[in-house]
């Protein structure tokens, strides 16, 4: 199709966003419908704009969702729903700060890396879909696991080992589901479900109340408990932070594995330490968070708990992480010398007295 088909107030085919669906994911598909490549339509719709050349589904401006809501005849709400930025003031408090991108993956720039996976999915999910998308959720790092279909997401074509790459599917591709490389259809593969250990379904109820947390921006921390998802989420991330790159993290990493029964794992760092969970691949955010769901379960005993019997102390819960939320920090202060002697004296007196 050329230039000046698309020239009128309206596109010739309205694809409509499907619930969830991510903004690049649904510009994929008008661009596919259209016969064009995605690079090639959004030059069209966006001629000032490089549009591929950044995270698009977090840095789309309101004039262009304008534009593309008008040329598909869709309404601007919508459309704003299709973007991350639709996350501000739940996920994060302030998306002008660099806290705008943690947890969300990091996705695949053009002209830069194109080994890295920055989208997840399902495909089960896809194969059910009567138009297959990509949900916006699978751009969250604390997804990891399709709790529909209650097993394991994908980040990669298990053909070809190359993530997902919606700007460089030819023109003719019949489904955004192909891998732009070797053309497999996500759609046919297998994911591994996940078993009915306690903490595979420890990780479900986890992921499951912080995507429920999005509607309204409050996580349930404790019983009559409720803080901001955004303070909930900052505590998570400098927690995972911890267990990745902290002196002592092999260490601790291995001390919680073992008392879970995990295998340990050492952790492939695809991109900057300073981005260590978001560049992680889905495989070892997956462990990571079995590891986390644990620790914050039973908020607050168990989490001194785990920092009295592993030796995690406030120095290193603490620094790096300014503005701690009061809850976190009023915890933290509980995990010290004298709170260790005193559990370890009431563990010696209630064995004494163990008839």
């Amino acid at each position: 199709m050329s230039e000046k088909g698309l020239s009128g107030q309206l596109v010739p085919r309205h694809v409509k966003p499907q619930t969830d669906e991510l903004l690049s994911s649904w510009l994929t598909r008008v661009s596919l419908a259209h016969g064009l490549q995605p690079r090639t339509f959004g030059s069209i719709l966006w001629p000032a704009k490089a549009l591929w050349t950044g995270d698009i589904d977090r840095r789309a401006t309101p004039e262009m969702l304008s534009i593309l809501a008008q040329k598909t005849a869709t309404s601007r709400r919508q459309a704003l729903a299709t973007t991350l930025r639709a996350y501000e003031g739940t996920l994060w408090e302030d998306g002008g700060s660099s806290r705008s991108r943690h947890w969300l993956l990091l996705g695949t720039i053009q002209g830069q890396r194109r080994d890295r996976p920055g989208l997840q999915y399902c495909p089960q999910c896809l194969r059910t879909d009567a138009t297959p998308y990509f949900r916006r959720c699978w751009r969250l790092g604390f997804v990891t696991v399709c709790t529909d279909h209650h097993c394991y997401l994908l980040d990669r074509c298990p053909a070809c080992y190359d993530p997902v790459n919606f700007p460089l599917l030819p023109y003719d591709t019949d489904t955004i589901t192909r891998c732009y490389q070797c053309q497999l259809d996500f759609v046919g593969v297998e994911s591994r479900a996940l078993d009915t250990s306690q903490g595979h379904q420890r990780l479900v109820a986890f992921q499951t109340l912080l995507l429920q947390a999005l509607a309204n921006g409050w996580y349930p921390l404790a019983k009559n408990q409720m803080v901001r998802l955004s303070d909930y989420l900052r505590v998570v991330r400098h927690l995972g932070r911890l267990l990745l790159t902290h002196r002592d993290a092999d260490h601790q990493r291995a001390q919680l594995c073992r008392r879970l029964d995990q295998p340990y794992f050492i952790p492939c760092w695809p991109a900057s330490k300073a981005w260590a969970l978001e560049g992680l691949s889905v495989t070892d955010r997956f462990r990571l968070l079995l590891l986390l769901a644990w620790w914050l379960e039973d908020w607050p005993e168990q989490f001194i708990t785990v920092c009295l019997d592993h030796l995690i102390w406030p120095r290193d819960l603490l620094r790096h992480m300014p503005s701690p939320p009061q809850w976190y920090e009023h915890t933290v202060q509980k995990v010290s010398w004298g709170e260790a002697l005193k559990r370890a004296m009431q563990a010696y007196n209630d064995a004494q007295n163990v008839p």
